[in-house]
């Protein structure tokens, strides 16, 4: 339980904060977005920061349990006690978001190139692995030159960078991918 003012909060209220289960898949972007989704779970509830690693633990399943039985069993319970989200969170990327897994997916992203895939498609692995690449999280004109780049020519050449503010090009180069399909 957390205590928010006089309140105490139970872990099935948590859950119903759409806190998701975490199996133990070894790859960057799901650990990832297993962390957001706690994030925001915790942000929703407002969780205290003493209770976030408990709660969060609890959403372990499969070899994610395992994993985390063997931390706690390495640090003794008061240590886990007192673990912060941040400490969880390094402890957990390292295990399942580990660093080569990570440059290999930021290097599919610098190659990243639509063939057979869909704009929807595409921007979905292009928005994935563009946080993977720290550069490309902060430099808005970079990301959108490489997704520029990436598209197919036929889409390519009918969507312009200039004018274009964010990824608006986005829904340019739906609209063309629309046209070519009516032709």
């Amino acid at each position: 339980m957390a205590i928010i003012g006089a309140r105490i909060l139970t872990f099935r209220e948590f859950s119903a904060c759409g806190a998701p289960a975490f199996n133990g898949e070894r790859d960057p972007i799901v650990s990832r977005r297993w962390l957001a989704d706690m994030t925001s779970a915790f942000r929703t509830s407002f969780y205290p920061e003493e209770a976030k690693v408990r709660y969060a633990s609890c959403m372990l399943k499969d070899r994610a349990r395992v994993w985390w039985e063997e931390v706690g069993s390495k640090l003794g319970n008061d240590a886990v006690d007192a673990m912060s989200w941040d400490e969880f969170s390094t402890r957990f990327q390292a295990e399942f978001a580990p660093t080569i897994e990570v440059q290999q997916l930021a290097r599919e992203f610098l190659d990243l190139r639509q063939t057979t895939e869909t704009v929807a498609e595409i921007t979905a692995k292009f928005r994935e692995r563009a946080l993977l690449v720290p550069q490309y999280v902060v430099d808005e004109e970079m990301k959108e030159v490489r997704y520029h780049d990436m598209l197919r020519d036929d889409i390519r050449k009918f969507v312009s960078i200039s004018g274009c503010e964010s990824l608006n090009m986005i829904s340019r180069a739906r609209e063309r991918e629309i046209e070519l399909e009516h032709t």
